[in-house]
């Protein structure tokens, strides 16, 4: 059954009103609208933040899917409206929608997760986890441990936040070993595991013996590919070691942890709007213990180094 524009709009307010109706009218919510369907792990990672959130606050929380581009605007203000604060969107085409909609709702707080979007609205945020400085010890590592001299990146899309972590870790590995060669491909989709499995095995086709992906859900077809291959690879935003032997390494993007920092503002009155970015300054994870405790004693020792050379500035990550 096809419908009209105006039916699914209205259909989707029904269903949103439908979700929130067993909470009282005092109990506060916060919500998190995603543009692709639930079961990418860097989503996962960022609601798993929301949903701690509202465990220590005792506040509901509420994860929606977005998936017409036509009704961004249309879904974020229905949560306004049925007085959902904070409201969290993330990603580019989500943060350009709220930006739509938060003037229309000054007492609701609208966070916009890993875009870098910039705006004086008094009550929208930016937050960003700077992928760049995970990537490049990742890269450090991947050179100091290829024994084919060739690595691999592998995005799923070319877009800003993608393209940090590529430059981060290009960047990483010519600061490692300058002789290492970097292959660096886009799969094209976020969430096409299957075509991330045939991208990889066609960086290790020409000789990369190290593959690191910043590719979402088509991450796992990456790791897949590799694992098939019996090459390593490096995995992102969360630790990845858990999904495959072969992932020694992962490029830690605590997106989590920001989600409920700024969250929690909100709930204590200590918000404040503009950008938001999170570094290795900041204190943040950028690497797992459990991988680190795996190196061998003398590329430990260069780790420690590097991020202690990236906290004083004496290193600094381009593309940043």
């Amino acid at each position: 059954m096809r419908f009209s524009k105006v039916a699914r709009s209205a259909l989707v307010l029904v269903l949103l009103c439908a979700a929130l109706s067993a909470y009282s009218a005092d109990t506060k919510t916060a919500a998190m609208i995603i543009s692709i369907p639930k079961g990418d792990p860097f989503l996962n990672l960022a609601y798993s933040g929301l949903e701690k959130l509202g465990k220590d606050k005792g506040i509901k929380t509420k994860i929606i899917e977005a998936l017409d581009k036509s009704e961004y605007a249309e879904q974020i203000r229905s949560m306004a409206e049925l007085g959902t604060n904070p409201i969290y969107v993330v990603w580019d085409d989500l943060g350009a929608a709220a930006l739509e909609v938060a003037p229309d709702f000054p007492n609701t707080k609208f966070i916009i997760l890993d875009a870098y979007v910039i705006t004086n609205l008094k009550n929208v945020k930016t937050v960003v986890v700077e992928p760049g400085e995970a990537s490049f010890i990742a890269g450090f590592v991947a050179a100091n441990t290829t024994k084919t001299n060739r690595v691999a990146f592998v995005g799923s899309m070319d877009m800003p936040v993608i393209n940090k972590f590529k430059v981060g870790f290009e960047a990483g590995v010519h600061y490692g070993n300058p002789k290492v060669k970097v292959e660096s491909v886009y799969i094209g989709n976020a969430n096409d595991p299957v075509k991330g499995q045939e991208i990889a095995k066609m960086v290790i086709g020409d000789g990369a013996d190290v593959v690191m992906h910043a590719a979402n859900k088509a991450g796992l077809g990456v790791i897949k590919g590799c694992e098939e291959k019996k090459v390593k690879a490096i995995g992102v935003d969360d630790w990845q070691g858990d999904i495959s032997p072969v992932v020694f390494w992962s490029a830690l993007k605590d997106i989590a942890g920001a989600v409920y920092k700024s969250g929690e503002s909100v709930l204590d009155g200590t918000f404040q709007p503009g950008m938001t970015s999170f570094g290795v300054k900041s204190g943040i994870k950028l690497y797992d213990e459990r991988d680190f405790n795996k190196l061998d004693k003398a590329l430990q020792a260069k780790v420690l180094q590097l991020v202690s050379d990236m906290k004083s500035g004496k290193v600094t990550v381009s593309g940043k």
